[in-house]
């Protein structure tokens, strides 16, 4: 009977040892601090903790340092919520009066964690007991959609964006109708695209072109007049003689007036052509 008790208490010890063993691997594999270890309590003030719940991770510039204690609602009516913080002693040293808690997210879509800034070290280093200062970061939807308010502001301010779309809208459709009237209805554009006013207006350009062309090349007598240097010098001295000779004005108003109708026959060849 006595080696029976002997062999519960036997197991009990190792059962006992196996439970104390589990729950000081459950606290320490993360790397974190320990409920055998030292801690310094400290605590920060938050408008909303979505995500975050008791045993989260207090991380130092990435370091595991902590974990959260506990979260309970400000009873001073400021609708804060103070998240308790217990943080491994040997990182104390590095939490200053001007450190900074901020919550922040694992990834894009991980766990919700704490993350603390690491202090100056002219600033007075944190007391258990009291409050880090809280900083606020939204999350990555949060910025998403302020992003997205703010991109759609910009673009549509006071509706500017869509009035300009409506009247881009209502230009297309005005051209698209002047152009219909002016394929479909009677008048001086469409006689001119369409009908034998535009054929003739062609022929009319092209009979100017070829003059024009002629002219450049130095042929006929204004070709010549445009084209030869000597001869408009020529006939500027004549002209200033001419002031004084009525003779030579009037070969000057023949020489004109058969130019003139050089043009004209020239004009005429072009539109028999």
């Amino acid at each position: 009977m006595d080696r029976k008790v002997a062999n519960n208490v036997i197991v009990g010890i190792f059962i006992s040892l196996g439970i104390i063993a589990f729950v000081f691997l459950l606290f320490n594999i993360g790397g974190g601090s320990t409920i055998f270890s030292s801690q310094l309590h400290l605590h920060g003030r938050f408008t909303q903790v979505k995500g975050l719940h008791q045993g989260s991770e207090v991380s130092l510039s990435g370091l595991r340092i902590g974990v959260i204690k506990d979260i309970t609602i400000a009873k001073d009516g400021t609708k804060e919520l103070i998240v308790e913080l217990a943080i491994s002693k040997k990182y104390a040293v590095n939490l200053r009066k001007n450190s900074t808690a901020t919550i922040k997210t694992q990834g894009v879509l991980g766990d919700k964690y704490v993350e603390v800034s690491i202090g100056t070290e002219d600033s007075p280093a944190l007391k258990n007991g009291e409050q880090i200062s809280s900083g606020e970061q939204a999350d990555l939807f949060t910025k998403s959609g302020n992003l997205v308010t703010d991109v759609s502001r910009y673009f549509d301010k006071e509706g500017e964006v869509t009035v300009l779309l409506n009247n881009l809208n209502k230009l297309s459709g005005n051209l698209a109708e002047l152009s219909t009237q002016i394929k479909t209805e009677k008048g001086l554009l469409h006689e001119m695209i369409y009908g034998n006013s535009g054929s003739s207006f062609n022929k009319s350009t092209a009979s100017l072109s070829n003059i024009l062309y002629k002219i450049d090349k130095g042929e006929g007598t204004l070709g010549a007049l445009v084209n030869d240097p000597a001869i408009y010098e020529d006939l500027k001295s004549l002209m200033g003689g001419a002031k004084r000779s009525t003779i030579l004005k009037y070969f000057m108003r023949q020489f004109i007036d058969s130019g003139d109708k050089a043009i004209k026959t020239e004009e005429e060849n072009g539109k028999k052509k």
